[in-house]
């Protein structure tokens, strides 16, 4: 292939002025990327045939491209088409700032820890060409040399990802019943489900999904990881939960959810944690309280407390539960049988 010259003459570098012309040289742009990414070969007469210009206009346009726009492509003479050259496959559309390259890099690097599964494969895929488009490099390595995100939780080790979430996506967009077995934690085998899907979750780098039991009519969270046989069928449903699960979302503390009212939690931090417990916010919803001698009182309004016990747990006896009775009870169990394995 031999690379297109840049045509210095004042006829070859003439500005497009029409607001066709303009849109046709994007059009023409986007289609190149495009072809670059699919494989699909771009010829003289292709670009004529979509955007009914004669030979003429096509080639002038491929010029402006490559001299004004500064993209380089090559003209592969003996199949007559035009490609991309790798180094310079997308056309930025703006100038970045350095916050903008540096929320790409957190994108990235929030995609990196799942690129040994088939979704963060996708998903590093697709980011890939869309900082192409945004900056017009594909080397988004160079931009997470300053600063580095790390993310403690460890994506699910399945493969099965990507086959669930195409089929969900598509399931709940046409409002169809998914079928499949679940092995749940506290049953050794899978149970068949007919489930009504209604929404996808990503929560610490784990693939949830919500929807109502078409037999029992409870809204239930599913884990990726444990779902397999998934199909879509023919049955399409219309009913809607009572409750979506996104709102019943706001009163969780992970993925679990319930339909039942949402009630304080109400935790005593001891002084000497409390620095700690300032540095994050554990929920989008809390209130946090200073108290006399430098302690703290965390409310998070919640409708389950199965998540927050072990996390609650982790602080050891530097927090108290005030509220309510029957989680105070169950962490108070909890640590009586954590002491009884050192007695």
């Amino acid at each position: 292939m031999s690379k297109i010259r840049k045509i210095k003459e004042k006829k070859s570098t003439r500005g497009v002025s029409t607001r066709a012309g303009i849109e046709r040289i994007f059009r023409m742009v986007s289609l190149l990327q495009n072809a670059s990414e699919s494989g699909k070969k771009i010829t003289c007469t292709t670009l004529q045939e979509e955007f009914e210009v004669d030979r003429a206009t096509v080639l002038r346009d491929i010029r402006f491209i490559c001299d004004r726009l500064e993209m380089d492509l090559e003209w592969d003479a003996r199949e007559g088409t035009y490609v991309i050259e790798e180094n310079s496959r997308f056309l930025p559309p703006m100038e970045l700032k350095d916050k903008d390259y540096l929320l790409l890099s957190f994108f990235q690097q929030c995609l990196l820890p799942y690129e040994a599964t088939e979704l963060g494969q996708e998903f590093l895929a697709s980011f890939e060409r869309m900082f192409g488009i945004f900056t017009g490099s594909k080397n988004w390595d160079a931009w997470s040399e300053t600063v580095h995100f790390r993310f403690a939780d460890n994506p699910p080790s399945s493969t099965k990802e990507l086959k669930i979430f195409n089929i969900l996506h598509r399931a709940i967009k046409e409002r169809k019943v998914v079928e499949f077995d679940y092995k749940s934690p506290k049953n050794a085998a899978a149970k068949h489900k007919s489930i009504e899907p209604h929404l996808m979750v990503m929560h610490h780098g784990r693939f949830y999904f919500y929807g109502t039991d078409t037999n029992t009519r409870h809204l239930t969270p599913f884990a990726f990881p444990r779902v397999s046989n998934i199909k879509a069928t023919a049955q399409k449903f219309t009913a809607k939960p009572e409750k979506h699960p996104r709102d019943l979302l706001k009163f969780s503390f992970g993925s679990v959810i319930s339909a039942d009212a949402p009630e304080d939690v109400v935790l005593e931090f001891e002084a000497e944690v409390v620095e700690r417990l300032k540095e994050s916010t554990w929920h989008p919803h809390q209130k946090l309280e200073d108290l006399a001698g430098g302690r703290a009182r965390l409310t998070l309004r919640l409708n389950s407390i199965l998540e927050i016990q072990p996390w609650i747990l982790g602080w050891g006896p530097k927090v108290k539960v005030l509220a309510p009775a029957n989680l105070a009870e169950s962490i108070a169990t909890s640590a009586r049988k954590m002491a009884a394995q050192y007695a």
